[in-house]
């Protein structure tokens, strides 16, 4: 499951992990924190492909900018066949 920190939470917890691996104890309970690689060899690929780059770029753009929706919000553009 994927949580995302932002903001104070995030800075607060960047201020207690390393570039290493890091366990952190909550309530007893160890817990690992590693830093995920950025992209696997099957994002790579993908950010390879001529045919998908233009779409990733305005991808990109998109989210830089803050054009994004939630999962629920695609599915009902969806199904008005707005997208």
């Amino acid at each position: 499951m994927l949580k995302r920190l932002e903001g104070t939470d995030a800075e607060q917890f960047q201020r207690f992990i390393g570039d290493e691996n890091t366990i952190v104890v909550v309530d007893g309970i160890p817990y690992l924190v590693a830093r995920l690689p950025f992209m696997n060899d099957i994002g790579l690929e993908i950010e390879a492909d001529p045919r998908l780059k233009p779409s990733i770029c305005r991808a990109k753009q998109d989210i830089k900018s803050g054009r994004v929706y939630s999962t629920e919000d695609a599915i009902e553009m969806l199904e008005r066949g707005e997208i």
